[in-house]
């Protein structure tokens, strides 16, 4: 029987495509070693990527890009359910979740390790401070079981633990902080990515829990990040910029999601919490708001007669969520009425803020000094309260001689009885008028009375 000779031919010898190569890419995409578009002034890379671009080298290299990081594409109205997949499965215990953390931490890579570290501060630690208490009971018992297999929401998890860390720093200005900041900003680029991309195809039925949380944490996290800790550096006194008050943006977005998600659906995880949070109803004081409870100051400075509807007058709403919150202090079980003048807003009132219109700031700075009297522990609204705040007394003390110049100005503009009957203190909240504000009106033509 003739012997069987195998023979192992060797594979062909794999040749490399040539290219063309480039020295003008930017030098993020030189240091990663990716092919760069070059585009300017961004390359389509690092804008995917969420740093900031750069080709002669003035800035660190891949410095992390705060537009690229939150830059989240709310839902549309077309965005559809595909109720093919098994609805998600029931919420494990909280022991369960502990070990899953636990048996992450003690993974093999150390990034693994230190995002199991940071979730366990999110569960010990961070989620007390959400919401109230009982939003903050029920955060910690699904987020950290739905985050382990849903990515987009595990790195927002970590996104907005490492922002608590930012803020428990010594100093906001610290390497320290600036460490924690930009390491959040790496998961929340992330999140981001991963979320839009699930939004822009139609959504399984077991991912709408991880919906809805995602979207609570974007919401919080959105207002809790403020660039610069210096009020001379925040808005409305910082130059303008196309990210300027994005973090209303996505308030407004948190209402899309909630059509989406349903949390008070009964076999959501959230259900007893969503019945009492229902974000598309308005409740009947807001469908008909009772003209006499608006003091004659107000209704003059805002121009609002008893045939007024939130409708119809932009300043409306916005005034009647505020008035609801004088006799409140901010606190975990009275969280909701404070939201309210952020889940409220209309675009058209955001439109004012952009414009930096007078009585649109003096609003939003009566709702921020409600907010920073708050309880300490809610520091992601406390704050951004507390600095942009200043940053507006500071505008309206620069153009307009401080809250009480510039109710002396519009009655002026309207030929009103002037400053002898609005010289004193706003009897509805004594703490709206600036302390040592002592500046007069500024004269000003009528076209210039709502915008700077």
């Amino acid at each position: 029987m003739p012997s069987v000779v195998s023979r192992v031919t060797s594979p062909p010898e794999r040749k490399r495509k040539a290219h063309a190569k480039s020295r003008k890419g930017c030098g993020n995409c030189k240091l990663r070693r990716v092919k760069c578009d070059e585009d300017k002034p961004k390359c389509k890379k690092c804008v995917l990527y969420g740093v900031s671009c750069d080709y002669d080298g003035s800035k660190p290299s891949l410095d992390l890009s705060a537009e690229g990081a939150f830059q989240v594409n709310l839902p549309r109205a077309e965005a559809t359910l595909d109720f093919s997949v098994a609805p998600e499965k029931p919420p494990v215990s909280l022991s369960k979740v502990n070990a899953a953390v636990v048996h992450h931490s003690l993974s093999d890579t150390t990034d693994n390790r230190a995002d199991g570290l940071i979730v366990k501060r999110f569960q010990t630690r961070t989620v007390s401070t959400i919401g109230s208490k009982e939003a903050s009971s029920t955060y910690r018992g699904c987020i950290s079981h739905l985050a382990f297999s849903h990515p987009f929401l595990m790195h927002m998890v970590l996104s907005l633990t490492l922002l608590h860390d930012a803020h428990l720093s010594t100093s906001p200005s610290s390497d320290l902080a600036t460490s924690f900041q930009n390491a959040s900003l790496t998961h929340w680029n992330t999140a981001t990515k991963l979320f839009n991309a699930l939004l822009s195809r139609p959504i399984p039925p077991s991912h709408r829990d991880a919906i809805w949380a995602t979207g609570a944490l974007l919401g919080t996290a959105s207002m809790a990040y403020i660039e610069s800790s210096d009020p001379a550096h925040a808005w409305p006194l910082k130059p303008p910029d196309p990210n300027d008050l994005n973090w209303l943006k996505l308030a407004e977005g948190k209402r899309a999601i909630w059509q989406i998600a349903d949390p008070s659906r009964p076999d959501s995880m959230f259900y007893q919490l969503g019945k009492h949070m229902n974000h598309t109803q308005r409740p009947d004081w807001v469908a008909q708001p009772d003209f006499s409870s608006v003091p004659p100051r107000l209704a003059r400075l805002f121009d609002i007669t008893e045939h007024d509807s939130v409708e119809s007058n932009i300043y409306y709403l916005p005034l009647l969520c505020v008035q609801r919150t004088q006799a409140l202090t901010l606190t975990h079980e009275l969280v909701l009425p404070f939201i309210r003048f952020l889940l409220y807003m209309t675009p058209e009132f955001r439109a004012l803020l952009e414009l930096k219109d007078a009585r649109a700031l003096l609003l939003l700075l009566w709702w921020f000094r409600r907010v920073e009297a708050g309880h300490a522990d809610l520091w992601w609204m406390t704050r951004r309260a507390k600095i942009e705040g200043r940053a507006i007394e500071i505008w309206l003390e620069r153009w307009y001689g401080g809250e009480e110049g510039l109710i002396e100005m519009f009655e002026r503009v309207r030929g009103g009885a002037g400053g002898e009957v609005l010289a004193g203190q706003w009897q509805e909240d004594p703490a709206v008028v600036l302390k040592g504000c002592t500046g007069w009106a500024k004269e000003v033509q009528s076209a210039g009375v709502f915008a700077q």
